[in-house]
């Protein structure tokens, strides 16, 4: 069993020299011996090209000979370790093999507060959360949502507490709103001190009010100076909400992306300016264009899509076509090889009644390919061969497909062994009421 990169193993000793990767020189994490006999973690392994000299002895590392050393993991699995957070009190010991599954259940591992964002040990978080200071509670008044320290400030504002009016008419046990809206007219509101809502509670004829302002000026810049204390505590409060707000509408669309990328469609291609586009392929100033490279699925195969406008090869002025290609990526040692996922493209109809839409699919199954190496082995330069439809469609339909001088193609790759199902089940959804769809399957390659 192996530990999670961010735990950090703390060893009783310091850890033999056989047992440390000299690449990232941690433990070593699913061990690979060289032929040398020096030791790498799988994934530092994969990061080392063919022939690269070893980081030990300077020998050249030959892949074929690199084999999983299965004792060598269970000997650093067994060795005796403390608790990752070890610092913070945990006073468990045991073997490495069972640091996850202790970790997992650590009373000192921390978890995120939803409201303030710290990272609290878990045997503090309940104490935590019931006094955090920016915690929601209702306020029991206007039942709004306000944060635990800002709550007396907002009885302060709030338009639905009890009070009485401020110029002491006898208006008595009225909501906040139900007074404001009294004011104007009250019978005594020239005869109170124009800073009671700051505070002050003088009241008297209109000349002892005159001789009150001028008697205690210090007294009514203090009552202003609390209200902008206030207020600077207020839009302190709201920034951080702002804030707040901000981390998590990125951690949302962080985690949308990531659905898209393992669920949606791996590549939705949009081609601006077709007129131009068709016109310099049409002339031979640019017969091919490329897409952004795109990811299989997250972790998954990188690849590029390319089109000829005009047609490639002898498809040239009659046909579209369409391509794809293996590009060198970094999770390239986690794949399988040679690359043997169904793509699928499709052009799509941009017409607005989805009913009518006619897409154009094409299918291309990596086994069908002649000479498939050079197109589907891991790739060694930049990227490989492009393979695909060279006759995808005739050229005197791509018309229809253009709106707003815009073409739009999208590119799906197999994820799982019932990726056809998947296909199937996705075109009954989209195309059962279409009156054509035409998909074919692939014989065809370029090596544009």
């Amino acid at each position: 069993m192996e530990t999670a990169r961010e735990n950090i193993e703390v060893f009783f000793k310091n850890l033999p020299e056989d047992c440390v990767c000299p690449i990232c020189a941690q433990a070593l994490r699913e061990p690979y011996q060289l032929g040398c006999g020096h030791h790498y973690c799988k994934i530092c392994l994969e990061t080392c090209q063919e022939s690269a000299p070893c980081s030990v002895c300077h020998q050249p590392i030959l892949h074929g000979e690199c084999k999983h050393d299965k004792k060598k993991h269970r000997e650093i699995q067994e060795l005796s370790v403390f608790c990752s957070h070890e610092k913070l009190g945990c006073k468990w010991e045991g073997c490495l093999t069972d640091l996850e599954e202790h970790v997992a259940s650590c009373e000192f591992e921390a978890n995120r507060c939803e409201n303030c964002g710290r990272k609290i040990p878990r045997v503090d978080f309940l104490k935590h959360v019931s006094e955090c200071e920016k915690e929601r509670v209702k306020c029991e008044f206007c039942e709004k949502n306000v944060r635990r320290q800002e709550a007396e400030r907002h009885l302060k504002t709030c338009s639905k507490v009890l009070i009485s009016c401020p110029f002491q008419c006898g208006l008595v046990d009225r909501t906040r709103e139900e007074i404001e809206l009294h004011r104007p007219s009250c019978p005594n509101v020239d005869n109170v001190c124009p800073f009671i809502q700051f505070g002050c509670n003088f009241a008297g004829d209109k000349e002892s009010v005159q001789k009150h302002l001028s008697d205690e000026p210090i007294r009514h810049i203090i009552y202003l100076c609390d209200q902008v204390a206030d207020l600077k505590m207020s839009h302190e409060a709201i920034f951080d909400d702002l804030t707040s707000f901000s981390t998590r509408q990125v951690r949302l669309l962080e985690m949308a992306n990531t659905c898209n990328q393992m669920f949606g469609a791996q590549l939705t291609w949009r081609i601006d300016n077709m007129m131009q586009r068709q016109n310099d392929a049409k002339s031979g100033t640019a017969t091919t264009i490329l897409s952004t490279p795109f990811m299989s699925s997250r972790n998954g195969y990188k690849m590029v899509s390319s089109a000829c406008l005009f047609g490639d090869g002898t498809s040239r002025g009659k046909n579209l076509s369409l391509y794809v290609a293996l590009m060198r990526g970094e999770y390239d040692g986690m794949q399988e090889w040679p690359f043997s996922k169904t793509v699928k493209i499709t052009l799509l109809d941009q017409n607005p009644v989805a009913t009518d839409r006619v897409n154009i699919t094409y299918k291309i199954d990596p086994r069908m390919l002649k000479g498939g190496e050079k197109f589907l082995s891991r790739p060694r330069g930049e990227r490989n061969a492009f393979f695909g439809a060279q006759t995808f469609c005739s050229l005197s339909l791509i018309d229809n497909y253009i709106k707003e001088d815009a073409m739009f193609i999208r590119v799906e790759v197999e994820r799982s062994e019932n990726a056809e199902n998947i296909f199937r089940k996705r075109e009954k959804t989209e195309f059962s009421s279409t009156p054509i769809q035409t998909t074919r399957n692939s014989e065809e390659f370029s090596e544009v």
